[in-house]
């Protein structure tokens, strides 16, 4: 039962060195139609430490001595979290007033909902670029996806993990989230670099999963990411292929059975994105084993050509 001084939602709001816009997240909560929320600020090790004095006995402050990363920090809000209901924000991003009203006016409808995926607007020096490109995903996605319509709420169904193995757009990694389904779903993998990623095929695998359209997450687009820098491809790549290998290796062992072949075949895929990146790179000593590793998982014609492109002289392959 709800304490009388319990919080109905906690927004988790990790932050890392990024003050002026802690600040402004932090405001977006604040002015939320919907008003029995808390805030669990969680500082992954800042330099300063993030100093806020809010004057608000709602919004706590932990902290990290150590930089654990964004995944690690999602846990210890989550841990320290009073709300019934989670949901989360980052520290370069901001809500729309109605964000939590929305989310919970689903939940509330929709009992069965154990998550409710929030839909993405971009703003900033490059959001025109990222919504072009966000509107272009999603809308590839929810032709995939499946599922239930009913205006602006997509309810999916089973159909919806074979659309995440090709992409997870943005909204997907934007849940407000029963507490209670986590003992289902788990936490975020701080080993895992695309863990928001991993988080969101875990929930639809593991629970009742919905995607309210309307774009209520206010997505900063500014070139601040830490994890979408250019450089960081292959570790992209790599995180990709750890996790489609781990869900093609629990699978095998019992766990979902039914994916199998699904998760087989997003497992070879995810091996030959990064043959083909190595081949681009000329790097094609590297690309070679990767497509090993592809082929070794399921065969493709695909297959066939990149490795003619490997092996031939480069003035056959024209």
């Amino acid at each position: 039962m709800k304490r009388s001084d319990q919080p109905r939602v906690s927004v988790i709001l990790p932050t890392h060195n990024r003050p002026d816009l802690l600040r402004e997240a932090l405001d977006s909560v604040c002015d939320q139609t919907f008003p029995d929320w808390e805030v669990v600020i969680v500082d992954d090790a800042s330099t300063p430490p993030a100093a806020l004095n809010p004057g608000n006995a709602r919004i706590r402050i932990f902290r990290h001595d150590n930089a654990q990363g964004g995944a690690a920090a999602k846990n210890t809000g989550i841990q320290h979290a009073q709300g019934e209901i989670l949901a989360f924000l980052d520290d370069d991003d901001c809500y729309a007033p109605r964000y939590l009203e929305r989310a919970l006016a689903i939940l509330d409808q929709h009992p069965d909902i154990d998550v409710v995926f929030m839909g993405v607007s971009w703003f900033g020096s490059k959001g025109a670029w990222g919504q072009h490109n966000y509107d272009e995903a999603m809308a590839k996605f929810l032709a995939a996806a499946g599922g239930r319509v009913d205006g602006t709420l997509t309810v999916f169904d089973d159909t919806v993990l074979h659309a995440l193995m090709k992409s997870v757009p943005m909204a997907l990694q934007r849940p407000v989230v029963h507490k209670s389904a986590l003992d289902r779903i788990g936490r975020y993998r701080p080993d895992c670099l695309l863990w928001d990623c991993d988080w969101a095929i875990e929930a639809v695998l593991n629970a009742r999963t919905a995607l309210l359209s309307e774009g209520l997450y206010r997505q900063r687009a500014d070139g601040q990411g830490y994890s979408s820098k250019a450089d960081r491809v292959v570790e992209q790549l790599l995180s990709g292929i750890a996790m489609k290998d781990r869900l093609w290796q629990q699978s095998r062992a019992g766990q979902h059975p039914q994916y199998r072949d699904v998760f087989r075949h997003a497992a070879s895929g995810a091996w030959f994105d990064l043959s083909w990146h190595y081949y681009q790179e000329g790097k094609r000593s590297r690309a070679l084993p990767a497509l090993l590793q592809s082929a070794r998982r399921h065969f493709s014609f695909a297959q066939v050509k990149l490795l003619a492109r490997l092996v031939l002289p480069t003035s056959l392959n024209r």
